[in-house]
């Protein structure tokens, strides 16, 4: 009766003789045995050959020695030479002397009637001819003066043994060769199958809702533990978009609540208490106005997520960085100068990065944005831009009461304002926007104290290819003199 360890060890059998790894290594195992078969077919083939190569030389060298003796001794002492070494029995050779009729003169019996079945003509090199049954001899027949033939026979029994003992070898090569070829299938199928089971449960435990869960690697690195790295890499960076997108769902139910409630409680005053033209105008226009900043939160988000999606990266191309920062310096110099603050900039020239013209000028304006709205009167924001080996090197920094050591992490988050600013108008996507285009042009952001104030500093890569303009590492020209700097001072 089956048990039930019989049904599970006849299951990983089926599994493993369907495993991919199986069948590569049934395939290295037939391709191996072919190869081995034919090495086989091979060498048997040259040894045959080699041997037979040197029974003949043999006969044919004895055959002309005899017909030699013939010439030197006559017909009568050749014969008696014939016979003697036929008597003699201690060679391998075999001789025989016919007549024109095919008569035995002198040597072996069966030797002569193996004269027979050769060609009548005298042949220039040995035939193979059959004695009896499956002895095979190879033959040399040589015509004499007086009109009589010597022959001349080598036994390839012993060429036959040694090719029976090649055939058997390798056969038996060949069969190691499956045996081991199928038993280091299955060892490997069932190394492989391991290894993707535990991707397998991985996935199963992620699909079931453990997002925590992760592919467990060997340290031995190969191409499992590789691959194994890559996909828990993938699955870090999914967890984190989960969490974001959770976390963002989070955020458009809290800080967007406020703004549609204050727009349905306006349309319900509007509603229960008939007022004037004017107060009638009044109310839609705040209405209106709460629609517009919710239409600009939803427009913020959007922008995020194209760029977190990086499909705008495609059209990047160089970019002349000091030009986007002069001309965002010059742009918000007179909303610097209303709010009784200044900018300062000091920007290095002909500073190029690869990158997208409109998203840097965004990034620019909306950390002079960020530095304008936090930051009380008589202010100043610095802007520097310079170049270095490493790439450049932009920051903006002001002396504010700037931002929390422990808080610094978080005002990159979606909706996250710090609760001096919630008075302040905005959404709090200003700086996720920043991070997120940061991101998207692999550089590197970070902020630091700048006692006082804050100073936020992105460091650029340096373009991978050669850009017209020309890169100035540290800003310094070929002939040896500093780069031109751009300096504007509002105040």
């Amino acid at each position: 009766m089956e048990t039930v360890t019989d049904r599970r060890a006849g299951k990983v059998v089926a599994r493993t003789l369907r495993s991919a790894g199986f069948r590569l290594a049934l395939l290295h195992t037939l391709v191996f045995v072919v190869s081995v078969a034919a090495v086989g077919f091979t060498a048997e083939s040259l040894v045959t050959h080699a041997l037979k190569e040197q029974a003949r030389q043999r006969v044919e060298g004895e055959a002309a020695e005899r017909v030699a003796d013939f010439d030197e001794h006559g017909s009568e002492i050749f014969r008696k030479h014939v016979n003697a070494d036929v008597a003699k029995g201690n060679g391998r050779l075999h001789y025989a002397v016919i007549g024109p009729d095919g008569q035995r003169l002198a040597g072996e019996q069966h030797l002569a009637r193996a004269a027979a079945r050769m060609p009548s003509k005298v042949q220039p090199t040995s035939s193979e001819v059959t004695i009896s049954g499956p002895d095979i001899m190879l033959v040399a027949r040589r015509s004499l003066p007086d009109g009589t033939s010597i022959l001349v026979a080598d036994d390839l029994t012993s060429v036959e043994e040694v090719e029976d003992v090649v055939s058997g070898a390798f056969s038996i090569v060949l069969a190691l060769s499956a045996a081991l070829g199928l038993a280091s299938g299955l060892l490997l199928s069932g190394l492989f199958l391991r290894r993707v089971d535990a991707v397998t449960r991985t996935a199963d435990a992620i699909i079931a809702g453990d997002l925590t869960r992760r592919i467990a690697r060997t340290g031995s690195g190969d191409d499992f533990d590789r691959l194994a790295a890559t996909l828990n890499a993938m699955l870090d960076r999914i967890a984190h978009l989960m969490e974001n997108l959770h976390q963002v769902s989070n955020d458009i139910a809290h800080d967007l609540r406020t703004p549609l409630s204050r727009l349905r409680q306006n349309l319900e005053d509007l509603r229960a208490h008939p007022e004037t033209g004017a107060d009638h105008a009044s109310a839609v226009d705040r209405a209106i106005a709460e629609a517009d900043t919710l239409l600009a939160t939803f427009a913020a988000l959007l922008r995020i997520a194209q760029i977190e999606a990086g499909a705008r990266r495609s059209a990047f191309g160089p970019v002349d960085l000091t030009e986007i920062v002069d001309t965002v310096c010059e742009a918000y110099g007179p909303e610097a100068e209303e709010g009784g603050r200044s900018i300062v900039s000091t920007i290095d020239g002909d500073v190029i990065v690869e990158g997208d013209r409109d998203l840097l000028m965004q990034l620019f304006a909306n950390l002079i944005e960020n530095a304008l709205g936090h930051t009380p009167e008589r202010t100043a924001i610095h802007v520097r831009l310079r170049a270095s080996v490493a790439g450049p090197i932009a920051e903006i920094a002001d002396d504010g009461p700037g931002i929390p050591a422990e808080s610094r992490d978080q005002v990159f988050q979606r909706f996250f304002r710090l609760e001096n600013s919630r008075t302040t108008p905005g959404n709090g996507l200003g700086l996720s926007t920043v991070a997120a285009i940061v991101d998207l042009h692999r550089a590197d952001l970070s902020l630091s104290d700048n006692r006082p104030g804050l100073r936020v500093s992105i460091r650029f890569k340096s373009p991978e290819r050669p850009i017209d303009q020309g890169v100035m590492s540290e800003a310094v020209h070929p002939r040896g003199e500093t780069a031109p700097s751009v300096v504007c001072a509002i105040d």
